[in-house]
Order: C-alpha cells, then sequence, then structure tokens
C-alpha cells in the first residue's frame, strides 16, 4: 500500500516533467507557431475580409464571388464562414501539428534520447497527447473570439446573442476537428516519423470528400463538422445531430488511447 502512494506522486511529477519538455519544444517549433497563426489570425481576418467586400456594394469580382461564399451580410455571415473554413483549414494545420509531434524525434533520428531518460514512455506520449489537443482546442477558441473582434472592426456593431451562437459553433468545430486529427498521432508513431502521417492526413481529405459526394458524410466523423458549419449549405447543416457529431469523441479517444499503448510499448530500432 506504501509503494502504491509513493508511486503515484511519482507518476505525476514524470508527467508534468514530460508535459514542461513537451510545452517548450511546441512554443519553439516554427509548425507550431505558423498553424496558430493559420487558425487563430488569418481564418478570422479572411472572413472578416470576405464580409468587408460584399458590405462594400462595391459589383466587382471579388464581391460577386464572396456574396456566393456568405449567406448573410451580418454576424451569421463572418462567423459562419470562419466555421467552414476551420473545419477544412483545423483538419491539415491541426493534422500537421500532430504529424509532426509525434514524428519529428523519428524523422529527425532523435528518438534514442526519448528511450534514454528516466521518463517512461507512455508518460511522454501522454504529455504530447494532453499538449495538441489542448493546444488546439485554445487556438479554436481564440479564432472564435477573434472573428469577433473583426466582426466590430468592420463595423458589425456589438456582438449580440447570435453572434455568440456563431462564434461557439466555430469552437466547436475546432474542438472537434483537433479529436478527429489524434489518429495521425498513431500513425506517426507506428511508422515512426511524421511524413507517413501527413500522407495519411490527405487521404482521409480525399476520402471525406468522396464519403460526402456519395451523401454519407453526416454519419461520417471527418465530415459531419464541416456539414453542420454550413458548407453544404443550411439545410443539410440543420439535419446533422448531436450523435452525428460526438463521433468525433470515440475517434479521438480510441487513437489516443492506441498512441499510448504504442509508446508504452515501444522499443528502440
Amino acid at each position: 500500500h506504501g509503494l502504491r502512494q509513493r508511486g503515484a506522486p511519482d507518476a505525476r511529477r514524470r508527467v508534468n516533467a514530460a508535459l514542461h519538455l513537451e510545452w517548450l519544444k511546441a512554443r519553439r517549433a516554427t509548425t507550431v507557431r505558423a498553424a496558430t497563426v493559420i487558425l487563430a489570425v488569418l481564418v478570422p481576418a479572411m472572413s472578416a475580409g470576405l464580409l468587408a467586400v460584399v458590405r462594400s456594394d462595391s459589383g466587382s469580382a471579388l464581391a460577386l464571388k464572396a456574396t456566393a461564399l456568405l449567406t448573410d451580410t451580418g454576424w451569421a455571415g463572418i462567423t459562419g464562414f470562419s466555421a467552414q473554413i476551420t473545419s477544412v483549414a483545423g483538419l491539415l494545420a491541426v493534422g500537421v501539428v500532430v504529424s509532426w509531434v509525434f514524428g519529428r524525434e523519428f524523422t529527425d533520428g532523435t528518438s534514442g534520447a526519448l528511450f534514454a531518460t528516466p521518463t517512461p514512455l507512455g508518460s511522454v506520449a501522454t504529455a504530447k497527447i494532453l499538449i495538441v489537443t489542448a493546444w488546439g482546442v485554445l487556438t479554436s477558441c481564440l479564432a472564435a473570439l477573434l472573428t469577433l473582434a473583426a466582426g466590430v472592426l468592420i463595423g458589425l456593431g456589438v456582438p449580440d446573442s447570435g453572434a455568440w451562437v456563431g462564434a461557439g459553433r466555430i469552437a466547436v468545430v475546432g474542438a472537434l476537428t483537433v479529436l478527429l486529427t489524434l489518429p495521425l498521432a498513431l500513425v506517426a508513431s507506428f511508422a515512426r516519423g511524421y511524413l507517413p502521417a501527413i500522407s495519411a492526413l490527405l487521404v482521409l481529405v480525399v476520402i471525406t470528400q468522396v464519403v460526402v459526394a456519395l451523401g454519407a458524410g453526416s454519419w461520417f466523423p471527418y465530415a459531419a463538422p464541416g456539414i453542420w458549419s454550413g458548407l453544404g449549405g443550411p439545410e443539410l447543416a440543420d439535419a446533422v445531430t448531436a450523435p452525428q457529431l460526438l463521433l468525433a469523441l470515440p475517434v479521438g479517444v480510441v487513437a489516443a488511447a492506441g498512441t499510448w499503448l504504442w509508446w508504452q510499448k515501444a522499443t528502440v530500432q
């Protein structure tokens, strides 16, 4: 009993040490910084820019194209378009980050250092999963808030209740997308490199397009958030149910568990 009591704090210390190290690596990584800028800054800026063009009534070719993309010229327009971009850009940007975080040491040939540390590899995997998940969710929330800020800057006024609902949808779409990228962690780990995981990401994008074209997108975890965000039109978005959206949860949990198990049993090669 005494050994178990001492073992729990030791395990927490090992996870905390791994979290600190993984946070330092992620914070200094160009890949993570670029993905953060894309999701939290460029997505709101692009949404605000297109809406500003539409509201200008300039009649230009860009305004006509933007009008076709936006279904509303108010808060519903900017938050809806931001959610749609997040469903696509989030999968790609977060997917690349997840692939990099779990495959970098293997690709760079520095994985031996992980096996040499006193911290168990299971704790390292736990830290990596927690870091990328927390980063992705927080970045999605930041994108939602900056979308509201961008709307204020282009003259939409103080965000009303509908604006906050739209911002919430951006954050939810982003969080679901983060869960859906976790299988790439298992691919990067098993293949011992981030390039195979990025290839798997591209395959997922293609499969998602095919499934949507066949009309089964609402029940496909990788397509449901995008459809709910409005990519398929308002009628399809309203038809997406909570159980369909929550399919992302078991995908992420199973992938995280499988990744942890792989790292727990990994050996030097």
